[in-house]
């Protein structure tokens, strides 16, 4: 684990995570299970003494549709939960150049040199973009990657403009990296890109200040 500064405050205690994050997958899948099952209701008990019009119908039925899609990019971010903690899934390996990996419009990098990542693309991506988007969400955000001792470690850091506290960052509604209207809280967020980096040799770690956010991702080479 990379060190850091004496007054930073570690936001992403395991403990902790797998609390809310149990907490939060059970009210994510527990709201639009119930808006389906009473829109279902609604069409099904619908007769003449309660007629829905075809508009009425419409709506019910892209309730029920929106939410099910809710729930199936819940239960895939799940499912990707799992195969990474179990390593049930083989990683797609290839040199990957960091720069590219750290191209994020809008947020400067300033990148070392050093040789390429042996990483699954789509997952390391996915792991930086975690980070960025943690950041971003608070303020502008800049990204450093320096090369020593066979290790990436890249940082991503940014002041907020409010004080953030670990609560406040768990319970927060991160951008899908592939699914651009759907969100994800902190904490699953932060347990997927912890689990992304550790199927990758490395670690994750992100601590909060006053006021600030840092999130510090290190990473072999091989």
């Amino acid at each position: 684990m990379d060190d850091q500064p004496a007054d930073n405050e570690p936001a992403t205690d395991l403990a902790q995570l797998r609390t809310e994050f149990i907490r939060v997958a059970s009210h994510e899948l527990r709201t639009p299970l119930t808006s389906i099952i009473t829109f279902a209701t609604m069409l099904e008990s619908s007769d003449d003494a309660l007629p829905l019009t075809a508009e009425d119908r419409r709506s019910a039925i892209g309730a029920i549709r929106r939410n099910a899609e809710h729930m199936q990019v819940i239960v895939a971010d799940l499912l990707l939960l799992s195969s990474l903690e179990t390593a049930e899934a083989p990683l797609d390996r290839a040199p990957l150049p960091v720069h590219e990996l750290l191209d994020f419009p809008g947020v400067p990098l300033h990148c070392a040199e050093g040789p390429d990542l042996l990483g699954d693309r789509v997952l390391l991506r996915e792991l930086f973009h975690t980070a960025v988007q943690i950041v971003t969400l608070m303020g502008a955000a800049e990204i450093e990657a320096s090369f020593a001792g066979g290790r990436w470690c890249v940082v991503v850091s940014g002041a907020t403009s409010a004080a953030l506290t670990p609560e406040r960052l768990l319970s927060m509604r991160i951008p899908h990296p592939e699914q651009p209207d759907e969100h994800r809280t902190g904490a699953l967020a932060l347990m997927l890109g912890r689990e992304i980096a550790a199927r990758h040799g490395g670690s994750m770690v992100t601590s909060v200040d006053r006021p600030g956010v840092t999130v510090r991702i290190s990473l072999p080479t091989r």
